[in-house]
């Protein structure tokens, strides 16, 4: 290791003079690095050890021998290794860091955003941003853990802000890493928008006191800031304040949710609503608590494993593999001697053929795991348990013991959650577009049945036809219906003005005007409900770009429908056509429909001017195999990939936006160059096999025997398949290798 200039700042981070720092460390940290670079972990320990043990306290040892500790799995013995560092050094910014990332690494999340909190009041009281790259650490960690409201909240306030514009370029690691996270956070469609909607604190109330209107103020700033435990205090102590109390108690509800705390956020939320006026502002609150409440409610299920001994483990998957009622979940890549599990039903599977109606459709009843020495089932004790466990025992027979299972409860269940659990078995034969009709189905007879009786949490343990009927719940009956009409499942299917009408006449929701929607005011979850045909072009291509940011897939699809009804968009310099008709293709192939998928397609060459069809030619021929291969078998797909190279063959601007969606979809992988490792090529062995198997045959040159060869770029002018392929020229020499790269555009 190159000796450090002794009045050079350290490198442990301490920002203190090397010499005064960890110099007299160094010969113990270069033996140390030396031995973990070899391999030699537990040397490079040992050095560490003989190091502190002469320096004590040496901040750049103890830093070393935490990550290494880290690295090895070794978490538990991390923590008394940072907590000397912070004891000696308590100020020391990288054993803070150090610290964050290990409540991370062994997902202690809870700490970690309370240290990130301490961290962030910190470097406030110094006139400090807050650190982006810890904030974005912990939003991550938040985004993996599936707490979405607290890990935008995270993901957002690392942000540079306007005077960082220029400190933080668009290249910088850390912003690079947050707008990738937000980004896929924001635009998954299977996240709730009232998860992913950027709720705004309640402002100050009118007609507060002077000290009660400055600490507000305070509050919000600190939350605006991050601050998000500090200003939660100063709201709670506000919430006594009768001026004050409703909007305080939201406020400090809001900072809870962006600390993760789901349960503080609930109570908060819902002592402010307590007695609100019925506003749109009050359901959108109220649907977001319902969301994330974790309670289960005052009469829960139990959710319970039964456990057998096997006596012939090849005897039992034998009989549950030969029972009907018994589905096995394939898992390519377990073995016959790994854990297997099999979906039981609550009747015998249907042929793959049938076309049941959903009355007809099976449900899973619980899950069979066959492990080594046991079979378990996992399922619910909602009045069934002893006839499941009959049924287990009958159909596994003599291949476990006469007894009965040893009972395991694995925790409480909400009744809500349960009663539309829509897990079934449809035939294997059915359309994606007729298996999502028969789940749709299900689900709106269970909405229309028994959700309206099934006693609910949000309720206080009610039901909703009781609550409905007795007066008194518009709000968290309003939210409740306005949640489950959002969801795609079930759209079209249930008569919700019906429905409301049976639960007491509650009120619907009111209807958005597009002629003055301003879509920057409108909550995320609320998008869906304004017409496009009244907005005017630059609002719908704002609508259609906000649906795509916050994956909310149906508002895509309706602004695309109303935007292809205006040609002067789609005629306009530069427009996205082909990506506006992509989005509706897409929406069909999810639906099920390939044939409307195909069509939008079609209609979207017509819709393209004549002197642009030239070009985007290739982007839509793309388009429609990107679609075939989702819809189709290869058989059917993959002739059209050659018919689609030997169309562009020679064109050099065409073939580059053909390889590019091939790489896209996969038939043609990035590579490091063999020539030169700092640069990728495309690589068609994936393509070419592809090709092999199901490609059309062509006719050999030079009248060699029927059946000819393989067809391969180029082919048609004699060349074999093999070797380097450069799309856009000659077909490269007959080569007995396989085909390695194709170079895009040269």
């Amino acid at each position: 290791m190159a000796a450090v200039d002794p009045y050079s700042p350290c490198p442990c981070g301490s920002g203190e003079k090397y010499k005064w720092c960890c110099q007299k460390a160094e010969s113990y940290i270069e033996r140390s690095l030396r031995l973990e670079r070899n391999g030699q972990y537990e040397a490079a320990l040992a050095a560490m050890n003989e190091g502190l043990a002469k320096v004590p306290g040496a901040p750049w040892l103890l830093l070393r021998k935490a990550v290494l500790l880290s690295n090895l799995g070794r978490v538990e013995e991390t923590d008394p290794v940072v907590a000397e560092l912070l004891a000696k050094h308590p100020n020391h910014p990288g054993a803070r860091g150090l610290q964050l990332r290990l409540l991370l690494a062994s997902a202690r999340l809870r700490e970690a955003v309370d240290l990130l909190q301490a961290l962030l009041e910190q470097a406030d009281d110094r006139g400090e941003r807050a650190p982006a790259d810890l904030t974005v650490a912990v939003g991550s960690g938040l985004f993996r853990a599936g707490l979405i409201p607290a890990a935008l909240a995270h993901l957002e306030l690392a942000a540079p802000g306007a005077e960082d514009d220029e400190a933080a370029p668009p290249e910088d690691r850390v912003e690079m890493a947050r707008r990738e996270l937000i980004g896929a956070l924001r635009a998954a469609p299977e996240a709730s928008p009232w998860l992913k909607n950027p709720y705004r604190l309640v402002p100050r109330p009118e007609g507060l006191g002077e000290d009660a209107a400055h600490r507000f103020d305070d509050a919000l700033g600190w939350a605006g800031r991050g601050l998000w435990e500090r200003a939660s205090a100063a709201f709670e102590l506000l919430s006594g304040d009768p001026a004050a109390a409703r909007a305080a108690e939201i406020n400090q509800g809001l900072c809870r949710l962006r600390l993760a705390d789901h349960a503080g956020a609930v109570a908060g939320i819902g002592r402010g609503l307590e007695g609100a006026p019925a506003t749109t502002d009050a359901v959108d609150l109220e649907a977001l608590r319902q969301s994330i409440d974790p309670s289960v409610g005052p009469d829960p299920v139990e959710e319970v494993e039964l456990s057998w001994t096997l006596r012939d483990r090849d005897g039992l998957l034998q009989r549950l593999r030969a029972d009907l009622s018994c589905v096995e979940r394939a898992d390519p890549e377990a073995d016959e001697g790994d854990d297997l599990e099999f979906a039981l039903l609550d009747r015998p599977r249907l042929a793959d053929d049938a076309t049941p109606s959903a009355a007809d459709v099976p449900l899973t009843v619980g899950t069979l795991v066959v492990e080594a020495g046991a079979l378990k089932l996992e399922t619910f004790d909602d009045g069934r348990l002893e006839a499941l466990a009959d049924r287990v025992t009958e159909i596994a027979g003599p291949t476990i013991p006469p007894a009965h299972p040893k009972t395991k409860e694995l925790g409480p269940v909400s009744r809500q959650s349960l009663v539309l659990d829509l897990a079934c078995h449809t035939p294997a034969g059915l359309s994606t577009k007729e298996r999502r009709r028969l789940v749709g189905e299900l689900a709106a007879d269970r909405i229309r049945s028994r959700w309206p009786d099934t006693p609910m949490a949000f309720l206080g343990g009610k039901t909703p036809r009781r609550a409905g009927r007795e007066g008194g719940h518009e709000v968290a009956l309003r939210a409740a219906l306005l949640l489950l009409e959002s969801h795609p499942r079930w759209e079209g299917a249930v008569d919700w003005d019906a429905l409301r009408a049976d639960l007491g006449g509650v009120p619907a929701e009111p209807a958005i005007d597009p002629i003055d929607a301003e879509l920057d005011q409108v909550h995320v979850g609320r998008l869906k409900s304004i017409d496009p045909h009244g907005l005017d072009d630059e609002r719908l291509v704002d609508l259609r770009a906000r649906g795509i940011r916050w994956g909310l897939l149906d508002v895509v699809a309706a602004a695309c429908r109303e935007i292809i009804t205006r040609r002067r968009l789609l005629e306009r310099e530069g427009f996205p056509t082909l990506h506006v008709f992509s989005d509706l293709a897409m929406d069909a192939v999810i639906a099920g429909d390939r044939d409307a998928a195909l069509g939008w397609i079609a209609k979207g060459r017509e819709s393209e001017p004549a002197a642009r069809r030239p070009a985007t030619a290739p982007s839509w021929d793309m388009l429609d195999l990107r679609v075939r291969t989702m819809t189709d078998s290869p058989e059917e797909w993959v002739p059209e990939v050659a018919a689609i190279l030997g169309r562009y063959e020679g064109n050099r601007q065409a073939m580059e936006q053909v390889v590019s969606n091939l790489i896209d979809l996969g038939l043609v992988e990035l590579a490091p160059s063999p020539d030169d490792p700092g640069r990728y090529v495309a690589d068609p062995t994936v393509l070419y096999s592809l090709l092999a198997r199901y490609g059309p045959r062509v006719q050999p040159v030079g009248g060699a025997p029927a059946g000819g060869g393989i067809w391969t770029p180029g082919s048609q002018q004699g060349g074999g398949g093999g070797g380097v392929w450069t799309p856009g020229s000659a077909a490269s020499e007959p080569s007995g290798d396989k085909p390695r790269i194709i170079l895009p555009g040269r």
